[in-house]
């Protein structure tokens, strides 16, 4: 009876934890992966004012969008209200929401760890500011500083577990694996690499992207706010370098597996740089790794070969990590487009001018939600009545109301599928 119940209790609490998106890149190993069926991305459902423009990702866990920008970590509903905002700035950190509580680096060089009600549990202090995401981990957090150092963070307590010292500040966020951890940065001349390292701290391999030869006089150090982090994707790992190039890397030994560099294109002229690189952190389905470059492309790559599939040329450099989901790739340019491409084929499906994308999308409930500039959008199905539940004057009392009339519709699926089951085992024993 009592393993009755528990199966009742699970079935009637799936409901109301489905579609959440927890972390930058959605999950530990940074796919971008949701594996959730989505409604037709044809319309701009709502978009919402923020203070501040938004460089980060938002996390949606149980219906509430967390999203930070450079003046406040703000907490929506899924219709665009705002809940409460935190005064934090924050430029690049995407929060990381696990077991009711928020976790967030800022501007001014904080690593918080809030409750969903905005309350401040702990706090950390790092010399310098932090533009990575945390990554959480068997209870604890890894990120990050501009400070040189990569810290892990018991999640509870907020007590620094150790500190892993870089050569240079650490921009990118980690990602996770078989008790392992990844993470990318730039060493003394400049140039970038992944470092495995155990949940203990110790340094288990590292691969440099290139050595330069002998004698030479390293390049002027990159302004980039944001660099490629660590994808694990069926046994291997992959990241994107300042060099043009995409890397794939076995997670076990840091040996090359393939290579791949991008081309300069014809758009790319009107943005001369003097370099090309990947900042896009690569998202990974169906056996192919996406990402976009500065030279004004989304590209999708073999991920076994590193041979290349398809390529979408867009009208400016692309920042913004793309999500994926139900067959169809999300992501925004700096071309003030966000485009969703066919997964397989790289069709182009969908097309919105939203402003210049610099935060990567996260998906929840067959949303899109998605950070251009300082507003949040929500792509979705032009339903009618999605409008008008944005628009309507609401009393808190009707808004209590709808919350309520909501839940039941979940526990009541939920308990007739357990009165389901009873009735099947009652036959089973006849």
């Amino acid at each position: 009876m009592k393993k009755i119940l528990l199966l009742i209790i699970s079935l009637v609490l799936i409901p109301l934890v489905s579609g959440n998106w927890n972390m930058f890149m959605n999950d530990e190993e940074h796919t971008g992966f949701s594996d959730i069926d989505m409604k037709n991305i044809n319309s701009i459902i709502w978009n919402v004012q923020l203070e501040g423009n938004i460089y980060s990702s938002p996390a949606i866990v149980e219906n509430i969008i967390y999203v930070g920008t450079e003046k406040f970590l703000y907490a929506l509903d899924l219709n665009g209200n705002v809940l409460w905002k935190k005064d934090m700035k924050i430029f690049g950190s995407s929060p990381t929401v696990i077991a009711n509580r928020i976790y967030i680096g800022t501007r001014d060089g904080y690593i918080y760890c809030l409750n969903t009600d905005g309350d401040i549990i702990w706090d950390v202090k790092t010399e310098k500011e932090i533009t990575a995401s945390p990554l959480y981990y068997k209870g604890r957090i890894y990120i990050g500083s501009w400070d040189s150092n990569f810290y892990c963070i018991d999640a509870d307590t907020g007590k620094i577990q150790w500190k892993y010292k870089a050569e240079m500040p650490v921009k990118s966020s980690a990602s996770a694996w078989k008790d392992r951890i990844y993470v990318t940065f730039q060493n003394k001349f400049y140039k970038d690499e992944l470092h495995c390292i155990t949940s203990d701290g110790n340094l288990i391999w590292k691969y440099e992207t290139s050595k330069l030869p002998e004698g030479s006089c390293p390049p002027v150090m990159s302004d980039q706010f944001i660099t490629s982090s660590p994808t694990i994707y069926k046994d291997k790992v992959y990241f994107g370098s300042g060099e043009k190039k995409v890397y794939c890397i076995d997670p076990q030994t840091g040996e090359l597996i393939w290579e791949f560099k991008t081309e300069e294109t014809g758009l790319m002229m009107k943005y001369r740089t003097g370099e090309d690189r990947i900042i896009s952190t690569l998202g990974a389905a169906y056996d192919m790794v996406y990402f976009g470059s500065w030279n004004n492309t989304v590209y999708a790559l073999d991920a076994n070969t590193g041979i290349e599939m398809w390529r979408c040329l867009t009208g400016d450099r692309i920042i913004s990590s793309p999500a994926i989901a139900d067959g169809m790739i999300y992501t925004g340019c700096m071309d003030g487009h966000f485009y969703s491409l066919e997964a397989f084929e790289g069709n182009l499906i969908g097309d919105f001018r939203l402003g210049k994308v610099v935060g990567s999308p996260s998906i929840s409930n067959g949303y899109v939600f998605v950070p251009a500039e300082s507003k949040l959008y929500c792509l979705g199905e032009k339903i009618q009545e999605k409008k008008e539940l944005k628009t309507m004057p609401e009393t808190k009392k009707q808004k209590t109301e709808e919350k309520s009339s909501d839940n039941k519709t979940y526990y009541i699926i939920g308990a007739v599928a357990g009165i389901i089951v009873l009735v099947a085992i009652g036959v089973k024993k006849r």
